[in-house]
């Protein structure tokens, strides 16, 4: 029996437990969530729990058999997909996305994702995890570093990890505009927007921390290159908060200005200017610290040029 076992913190009380599970856990829909209740293969506390129960701070959530529940998936198909390797041992594997690539399968797109990629190469290891053990997310648009593990075991310490705000990223990215100030941190909660369910949105009320620190790396006339350097990991995070602030990416069609979209065509940038650019955390097994870095993208270093021969 291979049990998956996750504590619950003070930001976590009240919530349900299938929204608790399917923030933590990417391979968890809310539908297989609800199987797994009604199997008896969902615990809290060594108790079965109903659909229902709703979450207390040190809760302690267990799924049993998370290997073979979770971890299978018969819809997803392995597809011999062109990826770029950064880092990879017999536990882990880091890969430099490309913007053009969804990370996870979802509804209507079971193809082409970098999950259908990873499963192909991770055949020749005899690997078969879902959505190929990926432990994180990056939007499409987004380009750069993403982990994903080889091994049930080595997912959830990753995933453990993730949780508990021990894995460093750093992210560049070019904003509108110019900041008075060399370096600052947007500290302000994102949920769900109530006028459009497709975005997130800064929520006042909400209790879903969301903490950004930024640093100026360069600026230009009507804009600025920053480092990034998220705390929290919130959907679409970086993006919303600069936005907020009067400073939107870049090239981002959701959350962008006129402004900002103005300067994308002058630059002949097609997607938002968002890199995950730096990644560090600690190997579960070598036990050692993993710093791994990841050029800009051939297109961001093209609009970075143009930048510079417009002046």
């Amino acid at each position: 029996m291979n049990n998956l076992k996750i504590k619950a913190s003070a930001a976590d009380e009240g919530k349900r437990i299938d929204v608790f599970l399917s923030e933590n856990i990417a391979d968890l829909t809310r539908s297989k969530i609800q199987k797994l209740i009604k199997e008896n293969k969902i615990f809290v506390n060594g108790s079965i729990i109903h659909k229902s129960y709703k979450l207390a701070e040190e809760d302690i959530v267990s799924v049993e058999d998370y290997r073979k529940d979770i971890l299978e998936d018969d819809d997803l198909i392995a597809q011999d997909i062109a990826i770029k390797i950064v880092y990879e041992d017999d536990y882990l594997i880091i890969i430099s996305k490309d913007a053009a690539v969804v990370t996870h399968p979802a509804c209507g797109n079971r193809q082409g994702t970098l999950a259908n990629a990873l499963l192909y190469h991770f055949q020749d290891q005899n690997k078969s995890l879902s959505r190929a053990g990926i432990i994180h997310r990056l939007d499409k648009d987004t380009s750069g570093l993403i982990i994903a593990a080889k091994d049930a075991f080595v997912q959830a310490e990753m995933s453990e990890q993730f949780k508990e705000r021990k894995v460093k990223k750093e992210y560049t990215a070019l904003v509108f505009g110019r900041f008075e100030e060399k370096k600052g941190t947007i500290n302000m909660p994102i949920a769900r927007s109530r006028t459009d369910r497709k975005k997130m949105a800064v929520m006042h009320d909400s209790n879903r921390e969301a903490v950004t620190d930024f640093e100026i790396v360069k600026e230009f006339e009507k804009c600025t290159l920053l480092k990034i350097l998220p705390r929290t990991g919130r959907t679409h995070q970086i993006r919303v908060h600069l936005s907020y602030i009067g400073h939107p990416i870049i090239g981002d069609v959701v959350y962008g200005n006129k402004s900002s979209h103005e300067i994308a065509a002058k630059i002949n940038l097609k997607r938002h200017f968002l890199h995950a650019s730096r990644i560090t955390f600690f190997h579960p097994i070598l036990k050692k610290e993993i710093d791994l870095s990841d050029e800009l993208a051939d297109d961001l270093k093209s609009a970075l040029e143009e930048l510079e021969d417009q002046g």
